[in-house]
């Protein structure tokens, strides 16, 4: 017998199972091979996914982004504010009671900047609460104009502009000022809130003298030769108010301001009208000029005012009706101990009519809880002239 085949079937075994493991670890090999393959595969489509998913996502931040800035840009180029005010009237003339309340005023600001250089502004304004057919209340502009920064101390306006004359015609918001009611000077005489139709030009120096030159819209007074009325060269009446306002003759106004000194502002302003009339008929009226000034001096505690103003008409109606000389003016002071509150007296003496010679006393206090918020009480007396109104008015105001 060959003893050596048994060996050499052993050896053929074995070549032969090794060769089916190596067979079959090449396979497994391949196949880890492929799944590893197919593994990156997925892993590079995932990969491109999420840095699309990122790239999406940050082009949306940056859009949002964007429009925020754009938004928020525009935003800060827009301003609000505005400013209201509540009346309580209890007065007495001839044995009669006069007692009301009215939501006199409430006012809103829109502005925009267009640049660094010009800006729009306007106010509007609802009087009285109720405006009807049959009601007194009243919608109004009473500004609205574009601003051009020429320099920096230089600007021109145009549109419906504040008259700059008196204290209180381009700012009158209830916190600034003592009374429930606005000076009777400045209601009468000056007949505030008065604006116009026209163009300004202002100027400011470093010495703190400026000045301000306006063209605009005149007055237009009624005819007393077709209707002989009270209203009869009534200024305050004779405000066209830039709607459908004639314009045949324009009226001119300067001012020129002193504020070099601190807690010190000088003013004298003066207007021209060449006719009453503004028509291109024959006129019953004929030129019409305004002489003003004031001073406003605070010392400490104590504010001291003053005001006159004067007009002239020319013409024979005017001086037929009474009307041809019209003035007055008020002496004010103040004292505010404490900033919540203030305490002030005011003595006022006007005419609009010939040997008509109107007084007004007022003694009141002004009561700030917050800035910008204010309540007043006060007590006026007036003498016959006047209409004899005398009692108590309360009121509540505010600004933003």
């Amino acid at each position: 017998m060959d003893r050596k085949k048994p060996n050499s079937i052993k050896k053929n075994l074995s070549r032969t199972c090794l060769s089916t493991l190596m067979v079959l670890g090449l396979g497994a090999e391949s196949v880890i091979a492929e799944e590893q393959s197919a593994d990156a595969d997925a892993i590079r489509v995932l990969q491109e996914r999420v840095n699309q998913l990122e790239q999406t996502l940050e082009l949306g931040l940056l859009e949002q982004e964007s429009a925020i800035a754009a938004q928020s840009r525009t935003s800060s180029k827009v301003h609000f504010g505005g400013y209201g005010e509540l009346h309580y009237n209890h007065l007495e003339s001839a044995g009669s009671d006069y007692r009301q309340l009215d939501l006199h005023r409430m006012v809103v600001f829109v502005g925009y900047e267009f640049n660094e250089r010009a800006r729009f502004i306007s106010e509007i304004e609802i009087e009285h609460v109720l405006v009807t057919g049959g009601g007194r209340g009243a919608l109004e502009l009473e500004q609205a104009y574009l601003e051009f920064d020429i320099q920096q101390s230089m600007q021109a306006q145009i549109g419906v502009i504040l008259v700059p004359v008196g204290i209180i015609n381009e700012t009158h918001e209830p916190p600034t000022f003592y009374g429930v009611e606005r000076p009777i000077i400045e209601l009468t005489i000056i007949p505030t809130t008065w604006y116009v139709a026209g163009t300004k030009f202002s100027h400011q120096f470093d010495n703190g003298l400026s000045y301000d030159l306006m063209l605009s819209e005149g007055l237009k007074t009624e005819d007393p030769t077709v209707s002989p009325s009270a209203e009869s060269f009534n200024l305050k009446k004779g405000k066209q108010k830039a709607s459908f306002a004639e314009a045949f003759d324009l009226a001119m106004t300067a001012r020129v301001s002193y504020r070099g000194i601190p807690g010190l502002e000088l003013s004298a302003y003066t207007q021209y009208q060449p006719d009453l009339d503004q028509s291109a008929a024959d006129s019953y009226a004929d030129a019409a000029s305004l002489f003003g000034a004031h001073i406003i001096y605070q010392l400490g505690q104590v504010t001291t005012k003053a005001l006159y103003a004067d007009w002239r008409l020319d013409g024979n109606a005017a001086e037929a009706a009474g009307k041809d000389h019209q003035y007055g003016g008020y002496l004010e002071v103040s004292w505010k101990p404490v900033e919540q509150l203030g305490v002030f007296v005011r003595q006022s003496q006007w005419s609009q009519t010939a040997e008509v010679d109107a007084t007004q006393f007022d003694i009141g206090v002004n009561y700030y809880p917050y800035e910008n918020i204010v309540f007043k009480a006060d007590y006026q007396l007036q003498n016959d002239d006047a209409g004899d109104f005398d009692g108590f008015n309360l009121g509540m105001g505010y600004m933003f």
